[in-house]
C-alpha cells in the first residue's frame, strides 16, 4: 500500500490505495463522504487528494453495519461521526440498545399515531408548516397506506408548537419552523456526545439488560438535569444583559484589565 505521512505522522492514502485496503469502489467512497460518514480528504493540490489512514477501518466498520447488522446509512452516521471510529466494543453497546428502548409520546403517556391532515385540522396549524418542521428534522412523517402519519413524540412536538403559536410565538413576530434548526443541531450534538460517553463508560462492562436500563433511566434523568441547566443558564444570562460576552471573551477582557 503506498502511503504517505502527513505533519502528524499519520499515514495519508491516495484513493486506489483506500478501494484496495477496504474492497469499496471510489464512487461509494465518495458518496460516503458527501453523507458525512467520512471526513473530507486533504487537497494540497489540483486533483491530488490524500485520505487519512482511519478511513480504512471506518469504511470497513459502514460494511459491517449495512451487510450484517442491516442499519440504514442515517443511523451508521450516528454511529460514525467524529473525528474517530469507535471501538467494537463501543458499537457492540450501541447495538445492545437498538430497538430496546421504549418509544414515548413526549408527555409519558401512550404512543399515539396521528393522520398528519387530522392532526393539523385538530391543533389548527397549516400542513405546510408541519411539513417544515419536518424539513428542519424536528419531526419524521412517515407513510403508511398511501397516507402520511406522524408517530410518537412527534405528535406531542407538534402540539407543542401550537401551544407556542397560541403563547405568542407567532411567525408575524419571526418565530418560524427554519428558527427550530438551531435546536435539532444543538440537540443532534448533546446526543452524540452522550452516546459516546455512553458507551465509553458502560459498554462491555455490564450486560444488555443492565445497559437499557441505565439508558432508559439516563434518557429521564438527563432530559431533567438538561432542563434545569438550560432554565439556570437562561436566567443568567438575563441578569448579565442577555448579551453577555462568551466566557472566553470576558477573560480575555478580564487579562486586559488588569
Amino acid at each position: 500500500m503506498r502511503a504517505v505521512r502527513g505533519g502528524d505522522g499519520r499515514q495519508r492514502l491516495k484513493m486506489k490505495d483506500l478501494e484496495r485496503a477496504t474492497g469499496v469502489g471510489r464512487e461509494a467512497i465518495r458518496f460516503y463522504i458527501r453523507e458525512g460518514l467520512l471526513p473530507e480528504p486533504e487537497r494540497p493540490a489540483r486533483n491530488v487528494a490524500f485520505y487519512d489512514e482511519s478511513c480504512v477501518g471506518r469504511i470497513r466498520l459502514i460494511k459491517e453495519l449495512q451487510q450484517k447488522r442491516y442499519l440504514p446509512l442515517h443511523v451508521i452516521k450516528l454511529i460514525v461521526a467524529g473525528d474517530a471510529s469507535p471501538s467494537p466494543r463501543e458499537v457492540e453497546a450501541l447495538l445492545q440498545l437498538d430497538g430496546r428502548l421504549s418509544p414515548r409520546s413526549g408527555d409519558g403517556g401512550e404512543v399515539r399515531s396521528e393522520r398528519l391532515s387530522a392532526l393539523a385540522a385538530r391543533i389548527g396549524v397549516p400542513v405546510r408548516e408541519i411539513r417544515d418542521l419536518a424539513a428542519a428534522e424536528a419531526i419524521d412523517i412517515v407513510t403508511r397506506d398511501g397516507d402520511q402519519w406522524l408517530d410518537g413524540a412527534a405528535v406531542r412536538f407538534v402540539e407543542l408548537w401550537a401551544e407556542a403559536r397560541r403563547a405568542g410565538f407567532t411567525a408575524a413576530r419571526g418565530f418560524g419552523p427554519e428558527q427550530v434548526r438551531l435546536y435539532v443541531d444543538m440537540v443532534r450534538l448533546l446526543a452524540r456526545e452522550e452516546l459516546r460517553l455512553f458507551t465509553r463508560t458502560v459498554g462491555g462492562g455490564v450486560d444488555a439488560d443492565e445497559a437499557v436500563r441505565m439508558a432508559e433511566q439516563g434518557l429521564e434523568l438527563g432530559s431533567q438535569l438538561i432542563a434545569l441547566l438550560r432554565r439556570a443558564m437562561l436566567l443568567r444570562l438575563i441578569a448579565e444583559g442577555s448579551m453577555a460576552a462568551e466566557p472566553a471573551e470576558r477573560s480575555r477582557r478580564g487579562s486586559d484589565a488588569s
